[in-house]
């Protein structure tokens, strides 16, 4: 069970040189705007506000009245006024939102790099020429021969024997060789951004999962023997977010950004079923080992289970201060964490047992027994960004905003392994069945494998091929 995404670096970008005359603003300011003609909203612009902004803002529901939608929507502005006006990228409400030491934008999300500020910036130089081919087209997802610099990995998972580590690359999915020396396999897919990828529990096939904002969630199933796609299927109108594989292989449940957690079946004649139980996007999404229930975690904090056969839910076990990025679980315990840097067991069988009323008369009230079912785990470096079980759900790994890997015994909770020095920040983790190997993707591009407890470095690569990786900031 592995997963999750989202993710960027950023620094203000440099002031004008000094040194240039004065009396000739006007033909500098020409001669820049001729040297940034070539930054096409399409190819260039586009997939950056796809990325980073369309989940918020789009649609009729977009958040301060700003849709990224179109140029003119973005010319049209929001709540706090047009977004840019062409050929001023300095006074713009744009760049005044994504720049800084803490840029308000993207929400809740690392900020955009150097890179992508200077190509918003450019555009808009050059006059924020929309071309578009026609009303409402949406550029298609186009998978490079080699990136300019490394693009972060947004998911990893190792198949069940440990032999080989998948890792989500912007649109495509990489399955790496742990043992040997043969080349990457590269596996496109439709969506604009991945933010999921799992072997299932039988080892034959692999899961991506992802979507384009506003546009649709896709799961695409992969033969893992040859790379042949099994089946796809497109999901509501949104990106999906991580999940988990049921334990028979025969389904997927992920997280959605209306609230609910999906379970999609591999069989194209089945239906998707959905389950709305947050107020806001689910983040993770995890199985329960017997598969009958699932564990959720969302943006409004909430840690809950409900039943698959039902879909009802059964209880929310957790609020927390701050949202839940990611969930797992074994028969007997699940496992929270997210931004608060705490890692949080919940016993399920005490969790779900009856509310019983404390207190007399008007001051009586249910007691949630929170404190009995609450098992907290040590406290965390920083913020938690994913957590993950081996297959068999006797470990569970820890990874974050910091360099190192945590991992615990299910039973006890108590601290087995611990691996230093990784690239942090690290996205995403996962082990392979009996909890020996361990995989991880960064942030800087880095997928790394190691053997565990011993903390043995087994695989160390960025998996896509980079063109010149000095000539971009890292994403």
């Amino acid at each position: 069970m592995n997963r999750r995404p989202v993710l960027f670096v950023l620094v203000l970008v440099a002031a004008p040189l000094a040194g240039h005359s004065s009396d000739r603003p006007d033909q500098e300011t020409a001669v820049a705007a001729s040297r940034t003609r070539s930054v096409g909203f399409r190819r260039d612009v586009w997939p950056i506000f796809r990325r980073h902004c369309r989940g918020c803002h789009s649609g009729s529901n977009a958040k301060g009245g700003l849709s990224t939608d179109s140029v003119a929507a973005m010319l049209k502005g929001g709540d706090s006024g047009p977004l840019f006006e062409p050929g001023e990228p300095d006074g713009s409400l744009l760049l005044e939102m994504i720049t800084g030491d803490e840029p308000e934008m993207p929400k809740q999300q690392p900020p955009l790099s150097v890179a992508k500020i200077d190509i918003l910036r450019k555009w808009i130089l050059a006059g924020a020429r929309d071309d578009s081919t026609g009303r409402g087209s949406q550029p298609a997802v186009v998978i490079p021969e080699s990136y300019r610099y490394a693009p972060s990995v947004a998911s990893v998972s190792l198949s069940p024997d440990g032999k080989l580590v998948a890792a989500a690359y912007r649109s495509e999915v990489v399955l790496v060789d742990v043992e040997g020396d043969a080349a990457p396999r590269r596996l496109p897919t439709e969506c604009g951004l991945l933010t999921h990828v799992e072997f299932s529990p039988d080892g034959t096939l692999l899961a991506a999962v992802g979507g384009s904002p506003s546009q649709f969630g896709e799961v695409r199933f992969f033969n893992v023997a040859d790379g042949r796609t099994v089946a796809s299927r497109r999901v509501g109108h949104d990106t999906l977010f991580r999940g988990n594989f049921a334990p028979d292989s025969k389904s997927i449940a992920l997280g959605g950004t209306d609230g609910a957690a999906h379970v999609v079946p591999l069989e194209s004649t089945d239906g998707v079923r959905s389950f709305p139980l947050h107020s806001d996007w689910v983040l993770d999404v995890a199985y329960t080992p017997d598969g009958r229930m699932l564990v959720t975690g969302g943006r409004d904090k909430a840690t809950k289970v409900c039943s698959v056969e039902t879909g009802r839910l059964l209880r929310s076990i957790n609020m927390s201060t701050e949202m839940i990025g990611s969930v797992a679980c074994n028969a007997e315990f699940a496992f929270s964490s997210g931004r608060a840097r705490t890692l949080n067991g919940f016993e399920l069988k005490i969790a779900l047992s009856g509310i019983e009323l404390t207190g007399v008369d008007n001051r009586a009230g249910p007691d949630t027994k929170r404190n009995l079912y609450l098992k907290s785990l040590e406290s965390q470096p920083g913020e938690v960004l994913d957590v993950a079980t081996s297959m068999d759900r006797k470990l569970l790994a820890v990874c974050g905003a910091y360099g190192e890997i945590r991992v615990y015994r299910t039973s006890d909770r108590e601290r087995v392994a611990q691996i230093g020095n990784v690239p942090a920040p690290v996205y995403c983790v996962a082990m392979n069945r009996d909890g020996t190997r361990l995989a991880l993707g960064a942030k800087s591009g880095q997928v790394q494998v190691y053997e565990i407890p011993a903390g043995k470095p087994l695989k160390s690569l960025i998996a896509v091929p980079v063109a010149d990786e000095g000539d971009a900031a890292a994403e």
